[in-house]
């Protein structure tokens, strides 16, 4: 564990910037092997998702290279010993024009330096997934 890294915040902080860097080594890094996350769908459900593979299979299916990204990290709390919560603003444009423009809330709980559970809830879901199914 990197020095800082028992700092839920900072942990989240570091997951959220290593996914606006694309870089997924560091995000496994970040998660542990049997996180729990629910991630805001399309319709404005969640989807469930066990184990640190199934959601690195789930961030790599989106080409998020493809476009522009810049993920900014707009405030941060610890909610309570071991949790996070993270507002982002999520910017992205494709080439040809397209863009989006959302706001994302990463709710984490941290143990060992790692995210075992992860609440993430989109602003805009039907937007952003309309947009990635672009890329």
């Amino acid at each position: 564990m990197a020095a800082g890294q028992e700092d839920p915040v900072a942990v989240v902080t570091a997951l959220v910037q290593a996914f606006g860097r694309g870089d997924t080594h560091a995000m496994g890094s970040l998660l542990a092997p049997g996180v729990e996350a629910w991630i805001t769908n399309a319709a404005g459900g969640k989807d469930v998702i066990a184990g640190r593979d199934a959601l690195m299979q789930r961030i790599e299916a989106v080409d998020y290279g493809a476009a522009e990204l810049t993920l900014a990290i707009t405030d941060s709390v610890t909610t309570h010993p071991g949790q996070a919560l993270v507002m982002v603003e999520v910017r992205a444009a494709l080439p040809g024009g397209r863009r989006l423009e959302n706001h994302a809330a990463h709710l984490c709980d941290v143990t060992g330096g790692r995210v075992t559970r992860w609440w993430m809830v989109e602003a805009l879901p039907a937007e952003s997934d309309d947009f990635w199914a672009g890329a």
